[in-house]
């Protein structure tokens, strides 16, 4: 099956968040089972920022075209994605288009139109409640003038979890839509006694001080300000400290500020960007929970990098792979009361750090989250999209 998944950003630029992961390792797995997998993108984000022309990359065993893109007030606009839509319509089965609010994406999706051709769209949170409040000025113009076009125009919408699904289903556009969670491959995650041992060191942690820990972008979305209040609340005389690893934007900065003028340093660790695969796994490792209290997220690759690292997790209900995680044992799910959340990080400072994630639980999240299960979900997807497409053009 020839597929073509369209981004605006991709891989290398990992500064853009979960979706550009998500959807470098769908088609890697697709690509792995015989498929003949195309990224068109933006050189937005990447070393190769500027260039003037369409550059041809294969990437992790997947056929990348990066096209000149520069960022606006509205978003990333590409002329040169939609003439290089263009060329690739006619030789493939269906598209694949991830990118909400996205002005590149306009253009595309008019050409699948107008040449018929059938395509999935994979919304990544990005028409949540909490999304349409931010910048909602701009925002529903936009949903009313092109965004809701390019939805109903769909062969199917993508959710990664049943919030996302439900938040689709409000909107009532039509489309059939379809959930698959996204990607996360056990090999890199798993519990790193070495690691943790290293970076408990490397940070000044004692072996028996418990870490309450944060990964990913700093951000006001994710609630840190309710996490860290929270801690400010605790009575334990246990040695503790909340640490949060990820990115800050620019702008976000003030936001860190405000987190830290709540704690004293000797409890608020920060560890700006998340280094590579090692230093990760050692820090999920080295915490003796994860936590996510975040206002809105579609899904939350972070939660099941936890999980393999057998780190137990707390979550918000607003995680959208909390529902699915949930049963397998490990997650706690609590609303964003803070009497609850502090009583519930009282609990764990009194368990032993040996009590994690067990090994059963572990196998189960990894089978659910593998690359082979859901690239099958995505074959049946394209397929049923270029069947019903098929039969729609016979009709």
């Amino acid at each position: 099956m020839k597929v073509v998944h369209v981004t605006p950003v991709y891989a290398p630029a990992w500064q853009y968040g979960g979706p550009v992961r998500s959807t470098h390792l769908l088609a890697c797995a697709l690509a792995a089972k015989g498929h003949e997998i195309t990224v068109l993108t933006t050189t937005i984000g990447t070393p190769q920022a500027g260039a003037l022309d369409v550059l041809s990359r294969t990437l992790d065993g997947v056929h990348v075209l990066y096209c000149p893109g520069r960022v606006t007030g509205l978003g990333i606009v590409s002329p040169r994605l939609t003439a290089t839509a263009e060329s690739l319509a006619a030789g493939a089965h269906v598209f694949h288009l991830t990118g909400v609010w996205q002005p590149s994406i306009i253009g595309v999706q008019r050409l699948l139109a107008k040449q018929k051709t059938p395509y999935v769209v994979s919304t990544r949170g990005a028409l949540s409640p909490y999304s349409f409040q931010q910048s909602r000025w701009k925002k529903l113009p936009y949903y009313y003038l092109f965004e809701q076009k390019i939805l109903r125009g769909a062969a199917a919408l993508h959710a990664t979890a049943p919030i996302e699904c439900a938040e689709l289903n409000r909107l009532r556009l039509g489309v059939p839509i379809f959930t698959a969670p996204n990607i996360c491959d056990a090999l890199p995650w798993f519990d790193d006694a070495a690691g943790r041992k290293a970076w408990r060191q490397s940070h000044a942690i004692a072996p028996d001080e418990c870490v309450i820990m944060h990964v990913g972008r700093i951000h006001p979305k994710k609630n840190l300000h309710f996490l860290v209040e929270s801690a400010a609340a605790l009575s334990s005389q246990r040695a503790w400290r909340v640490v949060l690893v990820g990115p800050v934007a620019e702008r976000d900065e003030p936001y860190l500020s405000q987190l830290q003028a709540n704690l004293p340093p000797q409890r608020l660790t920060v560890i700006r960007g998340t280094g590579d695969g090692d230093a990760l796994r050692a820090a999920y490792s080295s915490a003796d929970v994860f936590v996510l209290p975040s206002f809105a997220e579609n899904f939350g690759n972070a939660v099941v990098e936890a999980l393999l690292c057998n780190t137990p997790v707390v979550l918000s209900p607003h995680v959208g792979v909390g529902s699915l995680v949930e049963p397998l044992g490990g997650t706690t799910i609590l609303p964003l009361s803070q009497h609850l959340w502090v009583a519930e990080l009282e609990q764990r400072l009194k368990l032993s750090p040996e009590q994690r994630v067990d090994a059963r639980a572990r196998l189960q999240i990894a089978e659910l989250f593998s690359a082979e299960s859901i690239a099958a979900q995505f074959e049946q997807l394209y397929a049923s999209c270029t069947t019903a497409h098929h039969t729609a053009a016979i009709g």
